[in-house]
């Protein structure tokens, strides 16, 4: 099969032909049309997760896709050959990843995908809509709260602002100044372009008897202790980035999160749902070739890509 992949940490990599991969138990194989990238696959190339999670070379990034089931292994129940599905790989190492032809996934990190749904936006689906539905749910966000959202117009942002804004939270999005009505678009009622002052301050300024809690998509850990300084007792913080100081915010009696969106078939279930309803909707997708596979996550890995990236495999 022809997959991109590095042989290295740091490389460019390369699209070449790699062996076809077998189902194991559980798992089935998807013949991709679409893989979604994620800044994760970014960092796992420039080796920024070595020591937490085992890597196998050559390595094939990528966690997200949306695909057809090509072949079956043991155990699995509730697909069949040629099913339409999206999901994640849901795999304990990294390597064997979407980017590629074909690949092996956890039959309980997937779900069918809905026929009326473009592979493009399936593939942009799993990792950051889990982990803005986890976000959400962490902050408890309810009818009336201020929820200040850092990185809101991003992967993970671009799904979170509608969910905490379809929960009645009011959502100040912080962003740059070009993304700023897409940041409306998405339900946020405010905006503070985070490249004209210091954010903090801005926040301080704009709501001066605080703010119910902060989404982190993107912050530094430095800017988000700052920020949770505006949270009252009672108040609410999660960061995706790992930037939340959880003891220390519970000593002020802040409930604190660094989460994991852990790609599970109820939680994509839960997502088709709200869309279904017309609760929430794709972000800007931007849709690259498998030749271009290279630049694609070089652009992901920037940090200023509003939306998702998808690759197209087939």
């Amino acid at each position: 099969m022809q997959a991109y992949a590095i042989d290295a940490f740091g490389e460019q990599g390369s699209i070449r032909e790699l062996p076809l991969p077998e189902p194991e138990e559980g798992r089935l194989r998807l013949r991709v049309a679409v893989a979604g990238l994620n800044p994760f696959d970014a960092a796992v190339l420039q080796g920024y997760l070595q020591g937490r999670m085992e890597h196998r070379f050559p390595l094939i990034p990528g966690m997200d896709a949306a695909g057809t089931v090509d072949a079956l292994g043991d155990g699995v129940e509730g697909f069949a050959l040629g099913d339409r599905v999206l999901g994640s790989v849901g795999k304990p190492f990294l390597g064997a990843g979407t980017v590629a032809e074909f690949v092996n996934v956890s039959a309980g990190a997937v779900t069918h995908a809905p026929l009326s749904m473009d592979d493009e936006v399936a593939a942009a689906l799993p990792t950051a809509g889990v982990t803005a539905l986890v976000i959400a749910d962490a902050l408890a966000l309810s009818e009336g709260q201020t929820v200040v959202a850092v990185g809101a117009t991003g992967g993970v942002g671009g799904y979170f602002v509608q969910l905490a804004a379809q929960r009645g939270a009011s959502v100040v999005a912080v962003c740059r100044a070009e993304n700023a009505d897409y940041a409306r678009t998405l339900g946020a009622a405010d905006v503070i372009d985070y490249t004209a002052g210091d954010v903090v301050d801005a926040v301080r300024s704009g709501y001066p008897d605080g703010i119910d809690a902060v989404a982190d998509m993107h912050g530094d850990a430095e800017e988000i202790v700052k920020l949770s300084a505006l949270i009252p007792k009672g108040g609410h913080l999660a960061s995706a980035v790992g930037a939340a100081d959880v003891e220390a915010l519970a000593a002020r009696g802040i409930e604190a999160a660094n989460v994991n969106g852990l790609v599970t078939t109820a939680r994509l279930e839960t997502l088709l749902d709200l869309i279904a309803a017309g609760k929430v909707v794709a972000p800007e997708i931007h849709t690259e070739a498998l030749a271009d596979a290279a630049e694609a996550l070089a652009t992901i890995g920037s940090s200023h890509v509003r939306g998702k990236i998808v690759v197209r495999i087939a």
